[in-house]
């Protein structure tokens, strides 16, 4: 039998998506240290500090919770749980230069995108956005740049086309996580591969503004642009000068006397909005200070004349 190490790891995340690689390693021979997170914060329209959810969950499973909010408070976490090798998934921090030789085995990244094909903080919101046909996941070692690292192990995966954010992250990370644990097994003895010199293309961060609905865009465009920001930010447009955000959007195929891009109309119950090349439905609207509410009540309240537009 091939040479496996038992190793002491942290997982350094800030997302629930790390759930999946977190609970195989649980589950393994190798010993989980720590979780390492992201500072409480305040959180709501109270602005209340709270726990990320991850830190809540963790806090509750009765594992030790590290909150770092600079180099300094996590090279002393380091110090003292001494892992052999940190797994980070979805951390959402630059791990500086000088922490990343300490641990006996580094650091290692689960990132969801085949590198160097959309490096960067959004991959999945990226690939979906682009309307690619595939996608899939990468687990490589960190160095001083933004996803430029070594590549242990990376896996194609093909896409629908009808898969929204969150549910796709939850699919690579269940698809990566025995993966991961073949790679931390293996990892004294497995040499990772420099990354191709060409080809690499990025995912930047997503901002508030580029989920804002552009009705004079294709169907096609705007559904992508649902499925890829609806959980977050949270897609929007304006009405009457007023931010409203909007949820399932679907193209349908109802008779209805929409002209211009953004006209909206109530037909048979459904709030209706043209776009560049046909009609789309919003089951539910959020009004700034209101409550979320069905597209037929909305339009309701807004007493939609003829011309009425999303702007």
């Amino acid at each position: 039998m091939a040479w496996r190490y038992r190793v002491q790891i942290s997982v350094a995340s800030s997302s629930l998506v790390s759930l999946p690689v977190i609970d195989s390693i649980l589950k393994s021979e190798h010993t989980l240290g720590s979780i390492i997170t992201n500072p409480d914060k305040p959180t709501g329209r109270g602005k209340k500090i709270e726990a990320n959810e991850l830190a809540a969950w963790a806090t509750a499973a009765g594992l030790e919770v590290a909150k770092p909010s600079d180099t300094s408070e996590l090279n002393r976490h380091l110090l003292s749980a001494q892992p052999q090798l940190i797994v980070t998934v979805a951390y959402g921090r630059l791990i500086p230069v000088e922490l990343l030789h300490g641990p006996r085995f580094g650091w290692i990244n689960l990132h969801f995108s085949v590198l160097p094909k959309l490096r960067g903080a959004a991959p999945v919101q990226w690939a979906i956005l682009n309307g690619e046909t595939s996608t899939g996941y990468t687990i490589f070692k960190l160095d001083k740049g933004m996803d430029t690292g070594p590549v242990y192990l990376s896996r194609e995966v093909l896409l629908e086309g009808s898969e929204r954010t969150s549910e796709l992250l939850l699919r690579l990370g269940e698809l990566a996580a025995p993966d991961i644990l073949e790679v931390i097994s293996t990892i004294g003895k497995t040499r990772a591969t420099p990354q191709p010199l060409t080809g690499a293309t990025f995912a930047p961060k997503i901002s508030k503004d580029m989920a804002r609905i552009n009705w004079s865009e294709p169907t096609e465009r705007i559904l992508r642009q649902d499925r890829a920001l609806c959980d977050n930010p949270g897609i929007w447009c304006n009405y009457v000068d007023e931010r409203v955000a909007l949820f399932g959007l679907n193209e349908v195929l109802i008779p209805n006397s929409l002209t211009e891009p953004g006209e909206i109309e109530i037909v048979e119950e459904k709030l209706l909005v043209r776009t560049g090349d046909s009609v789309v439905e919003v089951m539910e609207v959020l009004p700034a200070g209101k409550k979320r509410m069905s597209g037929a009540d909305f339009a309701r309240g807004a007493r939609l004349t003829k011309g009425s537009k999303f702007e």
